[in-house]
């Protein structure tokens, strides 16, 4: 990459960074920050608004390296990459944020509008990123998933988050509002699935020729992983006691994410297989 293609990336991350704490204060009144919150070592020392700045910072950072490093594998050309990369994202930040709703029983309207506020700059990041022109050439990615595809794969997606997480809040595993508040927990789990689910759809395709285990792990790690750590890491970064709680919830979550994958990409690649091997037996017929 060249030194002024470098440089154009910072200005973006900087740009939207900078977007991100406007909307924050803007929309202040909204706050979901607890009266009496016990912060962690590093707000105490440097307060509250830079440790959020630095998140935002080191969270941008993170959006921007998954999108350059699988640009050329999502569906679509130039801006359109950029639509889908940042619409997958933003909804599942957005949705992250609403499990406040059943965690800690904050009005769900406060979480949407403080959740808007870093779903928007993340989008935009990602449709100024797609803008830039790259130095490889861009693969052919357009065969998108059809309507029955698209159930299928939410519905796996829905399942295995629902069914993965309900085991780990009777568990006790992690922390859940599923005793307090079962309703709100239930429909924020599902909820989550389905993004999740969606996310997967937007950036992936039904004939992609790489390996299973690649497929499975570009989105289960690097897509969804990587963007679901940086957005949770947060919590132990303004407050304490949550280092152990967002690890646990991090590999969990990963871990359903790439179940899910691996059920919702095996057809798939069976269908491709048996194509190949059919194309094979016609050239020996005609041979």
């Amino acid at each position: 990459m060249k030194k002024g293609q470098k440089i154009k990336i910072v200005a973006i991350v900087l740009a939207c960074v900078l977007l991100d704490i406007v909307l924050h204060i803007v929309t202040t009144s909204y706050s979901t920050m607890p009266e009496n919150a016990n912060f962690s070592l590093v707000a105490n020392i440097l307060g509250t608004e830079i440790t959020a700045s630095l998140w935002a910072l080191f969270a941008f950072s993170g959006v921007s390296f998954v999108y350059l490093n699988i640009r050329n594998e999502i569906p679509g050309e130039g801006m359109k990459k950029g639509l889908r990369y940042g619409t997958a994202i933003a909804l599942l930040w957005l949705f992250a944020m609403l499990e406040g709703v059943s965690l800690f029983g904050n009005p769900i309207i406060n979480e949407f509008v403080v959740g808007l506020s870093d779903a928007i700059p993340v989008f935009v990041l990602s449709v100024l990123l797609s803008l830039l022109q790259t130095e490889k050439v861009e693969g052919d990615h357009s065969v998108t998933f059809i309507l029955k595809q698209k159930i299928k794969t939410v519905s796996i997606f829905a399942g295995i988050f629902l069914t993965g997480r309900y085991i780990a809040y009777l568990s006790a595993v992690i922390q859940s509002g599923n005793q307090t508040r079962p309703l709100q927990t239930f429909i924020w789990t599902l909820l989550m699935g389905i993004s999740i689910g969606a996310s997967f759809v937007l950036l992936g395709n039904n004939r992609n020729e790489r390996s299973l285990k690649y497929r499975v792990m570009k989105f289960g790690l690097l897509i969804f992983g990587l963007n679901w750590a940086v957005f949770l890491v947060f919590m132990p970064l303004l407050f304490s006691d949550y280092i152990a709680d967002v690890f646990l919830r991090i590999i969990i979550d990963t871990t359903l994410v790439m179940i899910s994958s691996y059920l919702t990409i095996i057809p798939s690649v069976r269908f491709i297989r048996k194509k190949f091997k059919g194309n094979i037996e016609l050239f020996k017929g005609v041979f």
